[in-house]
């Protein structure tokens, strides 16, 4: 459900070539693909009470949202594609053993399990991880993932430090590091970054806010 909208936002159901003006409380569905307007923002409120946020210029595709209650836990899986632009990421715990949350872009994965972060895809192809609570999971594999290719082992990076390539990488970022990925796919190591000036860009600030208002704790 769309539950904060600014300026322009459309919706393309799956499958469907023609977008449409989003509106305040409008529902979303699996398969379908958000886009925003050069000035505009959205959110939007998925089942399990994860928020996904759009920036201004922003494409998103919503591949996957299944959520099911079982005997002993509740299991979500939830993969969404970042074509172009900024999302911001709050989500829920995740209970089940099988759950996921990623966001993936061309050239990334970014897998989390209860988490604040955001993702950057620019037109250039390179892609930008960071994260604000909790940590990510963080993979170059749709580069490298074809035959014949080699998976490297899970590397847990705690802070700036060589670590070995393989043919491709997974690098667990903590709170208040970042990840860049090329387009090409060289994937950095972790690097702490501090937080923009609201002054000159309130991407972060305005999360922030909206983390609050939403009851969601750093």
């Amino acid at each position: 459900t769309i539950t904060f909208i600014k300026g322009q936002a459309s919706r393309a159901a799956q499958g469907a070539a023609a977008w449409n003006t989003l509106a305040q409380a409008s529902r979303v569905f699996q398969g379908d693909r958000l886009k925003t307007g050069g000035d505009a923002r959205l959110e939007a409120k998925l089942m399990d009470g994860s928020l996904l946020r759009l920036g201004a210029g922003s494409e998103l595709s919503l591949d996957k949202l299944s959520f099911s209650q079982g005997k002993t836990a509740a299991t979500k899986k939830v993969t969404v594609k970042l074509v172009v632009g900024r999302v911001w990421a709050s989500v829920s715990r995740l209970f089940g053993k099988d759950s996921s949350f990623e966001v993936n872009t061309s050239n990334a994965v970014a897998g989390v399990r209860g988490t604040r972060f955001a993702a950057v895809h620019d037109a250039a192809g390179s892609t930008t991880v960071r994260v604000y609570s909790g940590k990510v999971l963080v993979s170059n594999k749709p580069i490298y993932a074809i035959e014949g290719h080699i998976k490297g082992k899970r590397v847990e990076v705690p802070g700036p430090q060589e670590i070995d390539r393989k043919q491709w990488e997974e690098l667990v970022a903590g709170a208040m590091q970042m990840v860049q990925i090329t387009a090409a796919g060289e994937m950095s190591r972790p690097e702490t970054f501090a937080l923009a000036d609201p002054a000159t860009d309130d991407w972060e600030a305005w999360n922030a806010e909206r983390d609050k208002l939403a009851g969601i704790s750093e």
